[in-house]
């Protein structure tokens, strides 16, 4: 028995380390008549933006008139925020209810934190409900806890090296796992352009009879404010210069528009375009403007190149990077150095990598106290970009943005 919301949260993040098969729940959840059959759901997978994505759906769904829940992760701020309906996280009093009515069964059957956030999510969304639910992939697709659901169309951002040890070394694996989460005859929407990747994505959509749609060609324009890009013969704004974010708005574009042919939705363009005028937290986001202070969630090769094409070719730089031991940390960063100076740290993780292991072989500073490490680059005088890793971030944003 849970007193307070603290322990019960305390308790689900210790099982996050709990081993078994996809089957298990998927048969622990069938037990239960699958009650996440009663949603409508949409289902966002993929390598990068899969957050960003979501947020997007979820704000134009919302501006459109609908009561949205989505189920995210990692988290920002609280545990909570991982389960929202519009723009309230979770109530606090319900997942404590939840977990103080079901956590001996949960036990019983070695369910994962994943899994166990999953089950209160699918409740706490039929009990209150929403419209639509937007499920973003936690850990690849195919044997991911939230791959349980039937979603009305599935979501691909991208294809990277990511978490090889678990999805493979190759893209063509990863695309593979990543694919897992299409099902019998439904609409998958990417803006994958890799042909190793595309070609799996084919494949697994002409056995299952589903319909495979990738993005159109985006035009961009950037000024001070945001983004003006022109996609499909319209033009929209994002309110921010992140550029690797005009992908993941196009996404939610074409999502939207898909599911407004299938007579899904009826969405109006104008409630798309104002959808966008939203920004995601931990994602090329402005702390502070004076020191001017950048926190970015980008935590493999790819996300670190998104970055970096996201800066000002005129403005001097300087990165506070950390890292999980599961990343290429090298190689990312290999390609920070290369914009300016970087300072190595450490956070507290059972997967964090201590700053001297990080700096082995590059031309970085090291500072094991991460705030300490804040302090020193304020002094530089130039723009500081604290990034390497969701968690990292998270630590950050929340001593800054109380």
């Amino acid at each position: 028995m849970f007193e307070n919301i603290e322990q019960a949260i305390d308790w689900i993040i210790k099982r996050r380390k709990c081993e078994h098969q996809f089957s298990d729940f998927y048969n622990y959840v069938k037990q239960l008549n699958n009650p996440q059959n009663k949603l409508k759901c949409l289902h966002v997978g993929g390598t990068n933006g899969k957050g960003s994505t979501t947020n997007y759906l979820r704000n134009i769904l919302q501006v459109a008139g609908y009561k949205v829940g989505s189920f995210t992760s990692p988290h920002l701020v609280t545990h909570l925020d991982r389960i929202r309906i519009n723009d309230e996280n979770i109530d606090e009093e319900y997942f404590l209810n939840k977990c103080n009515e079901n956590y001996k069964i949960w036990q019983e059957h070695d369910l994962t934190m994943f899994e166990i956030d999953m089950l209160i999510s699918i409740d706490y969304f039929l009990d209150r409900n929403v419209d639509y639910v937007i499920y973003e992939v936690g850990l690849g697709g195919r044997l991911d806890a939230t791959n349980i659901v039937n979603p009305l169309i599935s979501v691909i951002t991208n294809i990277d090296l990511e978490h090889t040890q678990i999805l493979g070394d190759t893209i063509e694996k990863i695309a593979h796992e990543k694919a897992g989460i299409i099902k019998e005859k439904t609409t998958v929407v990417t803006f994958e352009k890799k042909k190793e990747a595309l070609t799996v994505f084919e494949k697994v959509c002409n056995e299952k009879q589903s319909r495979l749609i990738t993005t159109k060609e985006v035009t961009k324009l950037t000024d001070n404010n945001g983004i003006s890009f022109k996609y499909d013969n319209d033009q929209y704004f994002i309110p921010t210069t992140a550029m690797y974010q005009v992908d993941n708005a196009a996404l939610a574009i074409e999502t939207i528009k898909q599911l407004n042919k299938e007579n899904v939705l009826n969405i109006k363009g104008e409630d798309i375009k104002k959808g966008l005028l939203t920004n995601w937290a931990g994602r090329f986001e402005t702390i502070s403007k004076n020191p001017k202070i950048i926190i970015d969630g980008a935590h493999n090769v790819s996300g670190i190149e998104a970055l970096i094409s996201s800066l000002n070719e005129n403005e001097e730089y300087i990165f506070i990077f950390s890292a999980l031991s599961d990343k290429n940390y090298k190689l990312m960063l290999e390609k920070l150095i290369k914009r300016g100076e970087v300072i190595v740290t450490e956070f507290e993780s059972d997967r964090k990598m201590k700053a001297l292991d990080l700096a082995q072989g590059q031309d970085v500073l090291i500072c094991h106290d991460h705030l300490i490490a804040i302090k020193y680059a304020l002094t530089k005088n130039k723009t500081l970009i604290i990034t390497g890793s969701l968690y990292f971030i998270s630590l950050i944003r929340n001593y800054f943005v109380k």
